[in-house]
């Protein structure tokens, strides 16, 4: 079985407590006992990943030769080496491991569908949030929205398609994204498509076209919601600069 680092098992045991936050929760007379069980194993399992932490941390004694029982082959294993294992084992007991590769399995597959330009283009584009709440977003799947982005300024109805593209590509920086919602937005009639648009752009707001814009929409926008905003992004940039 192959073991698993430390700072893996800590980071398993974090995706583990996030994943239960976000589960619905059930009523309390059914589920108390079973959660209160799993949190006791979680933090049990976080005591023995500390405890093995520290017993990597030795101190180096200063008058010991360093080449001593250095090539000795014959001593028995340090107990602390079996550890991991035993976490393993802990971590696959309580499902953390198959949680990973079951979200490894699908995060696969909805790349697979949201690249596939032979697919209906709403199945695409209502994948995107999978891989959105997967942190899979990259310029690949950025660039295969843009020809949906494209068509959607053609259809009567592509409002509710753009809406869904600014919403779970929001976060990228992705410079033909970027073009496109510039050319767009000047040309926008509704506020609140306005205001997607604008959180989806703030990430962005480095780029000189896109200060230039929020500028101007800070001055010259009819909703006075959408002005305070473009100035709010505009202030927080120039404090990260």
């Amino acid at each position: 079985m192959k073991i698993i680092p430390p700072l893996a098992l800590l980071f398993s045991l974090a995706a583990l407590a996030i994943s239960l936050i976000r589960q619905p929760e059930p009523s309390l007379e059914k589920s108390s006992p079973s959660t209160a069980r799993l949190e006791t194993r979680i933090r049990s399992l976080e005591n023995e990943l500390a405890q093995l932490a520290n017993a990597t941390r030795q101190p180096v004694n200063e008058f010991q030769d360093p080449l001593t029982n250095q090539s000795d082959s014959n001593l028995p294993l340090d107990p602390k080496d079996s550890a991991p294992t035993k976490l393993e084992q802990q971590l696959s007991d309580l499902g953390v491991l198959e949680h990973f590769r079951k979200q490894k399995a699908k995060l696969a597959e909805a790349r697979s569908i949201v690249l596939d330009s032979e697919r209906d283009q709403w199945e695409r584009v209502k994948t995107l949030s999978s891989l959105k709440e997967g942190g899979e977003i990259d310029d690949k799947i950025v660039s295969s929205m843009m020809p949906l982005w494209t068509a959607s300024l053609e259809d009567p109805k592509g409002g509710y398609l753009r809406w869904q593209l600014l919403e779970n590509l929001r976060g990228t920086t992705n410079g033909e994204f970027r073009t496109n919602i510039l050319e767009w937005i000047g040309e926008e009639e509704s506020s609140k498509m306005r205001g997607q648009a604008l959180e989806t752009l703030a990430p962005m707001a480095s780029d000189p076209n896109v200060t230039e814009w929020l500028k101007y929409l800070a001055e010259n926008d009819s909703e006075p919601r959408i002005q305070e905003r473009a100035l709010g992004i505009l202030g927080n940039n120039n404090e990260g600069k």
